[in-house]
């Protein structure tokens, strides 16, 4: 179990794009009610779409979060680009994806690919998960932060099962570099000497999950050994649901499909829902751990 020198806050939230329930879109209110955290993972950050006037929401809310350590990972990459007046191109990339921000540092990144399913006229996207291996006062840990697709259980299933097994493997294939040869000059054209991100066994897996707690996807999470830090309680009883029910946004019944997950070496210390922010469809999870 770790030790903390402090709690350490998590909150993972599907921002939605900044496409609140009253379908206005509003950055600065999305990123206020989750700030404090000291761990923020969030999902479906734009850059360059049309929707959000081509804004690039990722460098937005690191000016709104200027003392945080961030990082991006796109699900989506594709061409954007403008050819101008004087054929010169202004490259552009239209991107979304998934953000972690962090009080810590951020000692390495990673995006992991997740298997996308051929779902005919049914939209499916690239799905990914953004890790980050983050430097906390007592010890570096990995938090995996990732978005699973909506269209069908069966592509969820066989995404969650890839990345649970890259989970595994990814312990013992080790950090971002490895390896002790070389002279000093070797060693510093390689900056070999730097502090070596470690690939640690500790870690948060949170997101949205687009499963519920009974379905077979979160039944596996589960059974790989995460336990989900959420509980019902006499102190959580009054917000229960992280994607409530708005038939003006296609949803027809509230449902708990975002969860932080953590490995056997963190304890809950308590968890909850935001039930009140209306700034998504859906509702930021929390956790403080030890």
């Amino acid at each position: 179990m770790l030790s903390f020198v402090s709690l350490l806050s998590v909150v993972s939230y599907n921002i939605q794009y900044s496409l609140g329930a009253d379908c206005r879109y509003n950055l600065g209110r999305s990123i206020e009610r989750i700030r404090d955290a000291d761990i923020i993972c969030l999902q479906e950050i734009d850059r360059n779409w049309r929707r959000t006037h081509m804004a690039d929401q990722f460098a937005e809310i690191q000016q709104l979060l200027p003392d945080r350590y961030c990082v991006f990972g796109p699900s989506i990459d594709v061409d954007a680009s403008v050819v101008q007046s004087d054929g010169s191109i202004k490259n552009l990339r239209r991107q979304g994806g998934q953000m972690i921000a962090s009080r810590f540092p951020i000692m390495s990144s990673r995006v992991i690919h997740l298997p996308k399913d051929e779902t005919g006229i049914n939209m499916n996207m690239w799905s990914v998960a953004l890790e980050a291996v983050i430097a906390t006062p007592d010890k570096q840990i990995r938090v995996i932060n990732l978005h699973l697709t909506d269209v069908t259980e069966t592509n969820r299933i066989t995404q969650i099962q890839s990345l649970l097994k890259q989970c595994a493997a990814a312990t013992i294939e080790g950090g971002a570099w490895n390896g002790d040869e070389g002279d000093d000059e070797y060693r510093e054209h390689w900056q070999m000497n730097d502090i070596v991100p470690l690939m640690p066994k500790e870690i948060i897996l949170t997101g949205d999950f687009n499963d519920e707690p009974e379905s077979h996807v979160i039944k596996l999470v589960t059974d790989a050994g995460f336990s989900d830090t959420w509980s019902l309680s006499p102190a959580t009883a009054a917000s229960t649901s992280t994607f409530k029910k708005n038939p003006e946004q296609g949803t027809d019944r509230d449902l708990r499909i975002d969860f932080i997950f953590v490995s056997p070496h963190f304890e809950t210390v308590n968890a909850s829902i935001d039930g009140f922010t209306d700034a998504s469809d859906h509702q930021p999870v929390w956790a403080t751990l030890q």
